[in-house]
């Protein structure tokens, strides 16, 4: 369930980044973009930037990756890969035996050679989500320390000769990860293969350096030379470490970098804005470029920072799901306390609807006349006038009215009770009246059902009751019908003539009586005994059913606690600013949206299909299905709603006042917001790279914010930049409403301006003396010191 609910977060997260006024061309790269991974340690580099260009990227889809990999890599159709050699080399010599492995097996550069082939032949499928195939922007991602970076040279000047095949122009920028959080294992070797990579970076990316060798295979087998001239091998290399400028090391640094690839690339290769403002001030490369060479004659290095401030989107959603769930258990909850009788009523336990009952199952009370006739006719009256009741029955009847009154009341009772088959009866009551009814549903049935109380009726209790009261009155009855028994004919409650001649009168009278008074008592304890048996049923029926509600009812409260536990979660590592009262303000919102679909769709909208239809059905199998009826909804319904489409600015300054009181003098203002997210963009961006400020002989900087252009607050933003410009500062216009980023970019200095590279040339010496061998003789060896 854990991941449903993430699904559902993630996904209304990058609905609503995507989310726009208008097609948002902004988030478009212009030109093909290939990025090229080389070595295992960039795998989750590799995973990380192919979901941030999913999220952020229009045209993700045309983006292509290649992979060179030795141990794992992944497969989904936008990745292409190879595998490296990895045949257990020597710990002293794995660099340069990785090198001379890969130069030795002709199979492998024919199996490069094919899928740099089909890599250029997919950006061609691939090409209608571009504007412009005029150019190819080609990124290689590589860790440092990754002994199979010593192929870097041979791997990009491959992929730029056969690209250039079918490109005008290949621009080629290199990121390489540093890693200088140390754990304790091997950080000394480590930092070594790094310094190896940095000394032979500085060959490569030298004015002089070049680069002559048979790579280009024909399917023949024909080699063909791939050439560089004498220039950098890379337009632009950047240098992204998990430690920042002023020497902090950050867990969220690693992301950050795999963000600043992804915002680099699309600020580089993105559509430009039609409608330019001149304080939009675009990214220029080649500006760039030539910003941070100054006059240097050593090849220099570029590195960036990165912050955002986005609306914590996962959380909302998350905390949209757990309130609109309360409110649909509110909804379940509010008609319990109906007034007795109505309960009582939709479980036909009225007092009319025994009447029913009784009618379907005695027959006619008429019928006990039918006795008269068992009797015979000389029969004196003065013969039974001094005999008890029983005795005057016994010597008239025989028993026969026993009998009879058993054969034609009793007996058909008892079958007409089995041929109602009430159970099923009060299970469609049940059903039908309570638990699919649109106003009462299955939490009213619960508490209905059970035992006892304290805030709602007990039809069960009920039940008990009127078994109890049954039981009183057949009491009553049985010593009213003893009473009858005992008494002496003649002082009975009938009419006596004592005229010569009214014998036959008076036995007719007696016999009234004894129908009437005697076997109609007795008519009357049947009736009673019809009701216990349709109460026993009934509690059969009613606890049975209680028990299978409960286990629904654990469920709805266990997904009522999940979900409240999840959506707290999503703030455990929170932004105390940022994500500040999102229960309380979309608590507000979610009553105020279930307010509307009542007024629209009725006051009982959630038993609607479209909503929860019948909650039963979904329980049925446990939890999982009703959550995700949830999660539907929710996607469906609730967050598609204007409430949840504000502004950035606007949602989050009515989010921070949400619980302040108007007389309060802590409500946020707009202009105190502005100052305070300004400020954070600006602290939270230092660059990625601990440098000697003052060994750097030239620093070049820019800024450049990606957010909407004519908001408020990149107003203020760009205003408050341009009043105390150092650098300069632009604005990568995109419509999102989610939140505000913001990239720096800074260049110029040296690899031996690192703090990295001064720490670790003590490790590269010691271990080079101690016979390590991290460089090949083909490669670059001779101009390494």
């Amino acid at each position: 369930m854990r991941d449903l609910l993430q699904t559902y977060a993630h996904t209304f997260s990058i609905q609503l980044e995507k989310m726009t006024l208008e097609v948002n061309e902004q988030r478009s790269v212009n030109h093909p973009v290939v990025f090229l991974f080389l070595g295992d340690l960039v795998l989750d580099a590799l995973k990380s930037i192919i979901n941030i260009n999913e999220e952020k990227w229009n045209n993700s889809s045309g983006v292509l990756y290649f992979h060179a990999y030795q141990t794992e890599t992944i497969t989904i159709p936008n990745v292409i890969s190879i595998q490296l050699p990895d045949q257990g080399f020597e710990r002293k010599t794995k660099r340069k035996d990785i090198y001379e492995a890969f130069c030795r097996d002709e199979e492998k550069l024919i199996e490069l050679n094919k899928v740099y082939r089909l890599l250029t032949s997919k950006i061609a499928e691939y090409g209608k989500v571009y504007s412009s195939l005029q150019k190819v922007n080609l990124c290689v991602v590589t860790a440092i320390e990754d002994p199979a970076n010593i192929l870097i040279q041979e791997f990009t000047l491959l992929l730029k000769s056969i690209l250039q095949e079918s490109f005008r122009l290949v621009e080629l920028d290199l990121y390489g990860l540093i890693k200088e959080k140390q754990d304790g294992n091997n950080f000394a070797l480590s930092t070594s293969l790094g310094m190896s990579f940095f000394k032979e970076l500085d060959c490569y990316q030298s004015d002089e350096y070049t680069f002559l060798k048979d790579l280009q295979l024909t399917e023949d087998h024909l080699r063909l030379p791939v050439s560089h001239p004498p220039s950098p091998l890379f337009d632009m290399v950047y240098l992204l470490s998990d430690k920042n400028e002023d020497g902090l090391l950050s867990s969220e640094a690693v992301l950050q970098n795999y963000e600043i690839i992804s915002n680099l690339n699309l600020l580089k290769n993105r559509k430009m804005i039609t409608d330019y403002h001149e304080k939009m001030d675009s990214y220029n490369h080649a500006a760039f470029r030539k910003g941070i060479r100054g006059n240097s004659k050593k090849p220099v290095y570029a590195s960036a920072g990165f912050s955002k401030v986005s609306r914590p989107n996962k959380a909302i959603a998350l905390y949209a799901a757990s309130h609109f769930y309360n409110e649909l258990m509110e909804a379940l909850k509010a008609p319990i306390s109906l007034p007795k009788d109505k309960v009582l009523s939709l479980f036909a336990l009225s007092e009319s609807s025994f009447q029913k009952y009784y009618t379907k199952c005695l027959p006619s009370i008429d019928k006990l006349v039918d006795m008269s006739g068992l009797i015979s006719a000389t029969n004196s009256y003065q013969t039974v006038k001094y005999m008890s009741v029983r005795d005057a029955e016994d010597y008239l009847f025989d028993s026969g009215a026993e009998q009879f009154f058993a054969a034609n009341f009793k007996e058909p009772v008892r079958e007409r009770l089995e041929q109602l088959n009430l159970k099923l009866q009060v299970q469609r009551y049940l059903d039908e009246n309570v638990i699919q009814h649109e106003q009462y549903g299955l939490y009213c049935a619960y508490i209905w059902t059970a035992d006892s109380n304290d805030s709602a009726i007990s039809v069960i209790q009920e039940i008990h009751r009127m078994l109890q009261d049954t039981k009183h009155e057949q009491a009553e009855k049985q010593a009213r019908l003893e009473h009858y028994y005992q008494q002496q004919v003649d002082s009975c409650d009938f009419k006596k003539s004592y005229l010569p001649f009214s014998d036959r009168k008076n036995m007719q009278n007696f016999l009234h009586f004894l129908f009437e008074a005697v076997y109609g008592t007795k008519y009357e304890m049947i009736k009673l005994d019809v009701k216990r048996e349709i109460l026993k049923l009934y509690l059969e029926v009613l606890e049975e059913n209680h028990l299978k509600l409960r286990t629904k009812l654990e469920h709805l409260g266990q997904i009522g606690s999940y979900l409240k536990q999840t959506a707290a979660e999503s703030l455990y590592e929170a932004d105390d600013y940022l994500d500040k009262n999102i229960s309380e303000y979309y608590e507000e919102i979610i009553a105020g949206i279930t307010a509307k679909f009542r007024e629209k769709r009725g006051a009982h909208f959630f038993s609607d299909d479209r909503f929860f239809g019948n909650l039963l059905g979904l329980l049925e199998t446990g939890g999982k299905p009703l959550l995700e009826r949830v999660l539907d909804v929710c996607s469906r319904e609730v967050l598609t709603q204007e409430e949840f489409h504000r502004s950035f600015e606007d949602e989050l300054l009515e989010r921070a006042n949400v619980i302040t009181n108007y007389e309060n003098k802590d409500v946020l203002s707009k202009s105190e917001l502005f100052k305070q997210l300004y400020n954070r963009l600006d602290d939270q961006s230092p660059i990625h790279i601990e440098v000697f400020n003052y060994t750097q002989e030239h620093r070049h900087e820019e800024k450049y914010f990606f957010g909407d252009f004519y908001s408020k607050f990149m107003e203020f933003a760009l205003e408050k930049e341009h009043d105390t410009r150092q650098c300069k500062v632009g604005c990568a216009h995109e419509k999102k409403a989610s939140g505000i980023e913001k990239l720096t970019l800074m260049g110029g200095f040296h690899l031996t301006d690192l703090m990295y590279y001064r720490n670790g040339e003590k490790y590269y010496r010691a271990y080079c003396e101690e016979g390590f061998e991290f460089h090949s003789q083909s490669v670059i060896s001779n101009s390494i010191s």
